[in-house]
């Protein structure tokens, strides 16, 4: 089974019971991925921490439901189990982030520069998990963080079957503000924001996709899109981050201004095809967006009744 092979709301199953369905799954999911024996840990941490994203995404559909105190606590225990694996994650991409700008402009390096990096890029990450992997310490301890977070998950006062208007509209509401903020105001943290905005929107369309498959389908498709072109442009600020950072993994001289220019040159396609996107996306009022959604919802129920 793939991490959300059930990630959407199956017919003749209430709402609210189906919400926590996928929460527990996905929790499930994490625990399963950092307690393993023999998994690669590189995309073991890599999955579990999209289990976390979509965790918090689904919470924010349901947060009028279960209370601003306890979507407090498990946003947050889910945003710092995710937060604890964040330097290895981040570290495990670099190398192949610069492969992707290689390949965006074959012609601006050579060969030889591109490896020598990479290595030492590699190196970086491997510096990193040899301090985390050999005990395991640090997944142990994310993985009782997480058992907690299940069981208040199992307790989560969900019930009925309505439409959640509130959290769509919320989500929909400040992807749209952070679209704005991005073309007024183009700074990486503001693009960091506004990605996590598209991913739980995509969450919140993927769980609602089975009111109308061939619309709802469309629209997760363009979201991923747009949440990959943001991914990587994220991916990118990381890497010049990093070779700002640690001076000993830079090359050397015109070798490293060429590297930084390239960087973000790719990083201003991605923003403009960002927008491209976005507009199309986010184009409704909040209120006509939702008013849509649950349109299509109710039609669907009534059918699948």
């Amino acid at each position: 089974m793939t991490p959300d092979a059930l990630f959407e709301h199956r017919p003749g199953h209430a709402f609210s019971s189906e919400i926590k369905r996928i929460l527990l799954e996905q929790t499930d999911r994490a625990i399963w991925r950092l307690t393993t024996p023999g998994l690669d840990v590189d995309p073991a941490v890599h999955d579990a921490r999209k289990c976390f994203k979509r965790v918090r995404g689904v919470l924010r559909l349901v947060r009028d439901d279960i209370g601003e105190r306890r979507f407090g606590e498990l946003n947050a225990l889910f945003r710092d189990a995710g937060r604890q694996l964040s330097d290895i994650r981040t570290s495990a991409v670099l190398s192949e982030t610069l492969e992707k700008v290689h390949e965006r402009f074959p012609q601006q390096f050579s060969e030889a520069e591109v490896q020598r990096l990479a290595a030492r890029l590699r190196a970086h990450h491997q510096a990193l998990r040899d301090q985390v992997v050999p005990q395991k310490t640090l997944f142990r301890h994310v993985a009782a963080e997480l058992q907690r977070g299940r069981a208040l998950i199992a307790a989560l006062p969900l019930h009925g079957n309505h439409f959640p208007a509130r959290g769509l509209r919320r989500v929909y509401a400040r992807g749209r503000r952070g679209l704005i903020r991005c073309r007024q105001e183009p700074a990486a943290a503001h693009f960091h924001e506004w990605r996590k905005r598209v991913k739980y929107l995509r969450y919140h369309v993927r769980i609602l996709s089975p009111a109308w498959p061939p619309v709802l389908s469309g629209v997760t498709e363009e979201l991923v899109a747009l949440s990959e072109a943001l991914g990587v442009d994220h991916d990118l600020a990381e890497l010049h981050r990093t070779l700002t950072e640690h001076p000993e993994l830079r090359l050397r001289g015109a070798e490293q201004g060429k590297t930084v220019r390239l960087i973000e040159a790719y990083r201003e396609e991605l923003e403009a095809r960002s927008f491209g996107l976005g507009v199309r996306l986010y184009a409704e009022k909040p209120g006509d967006f939702v008013d849509r959604m649950q349109a299509y919802w109710r039609a669907w129920r009534d059918e699948t009744r």
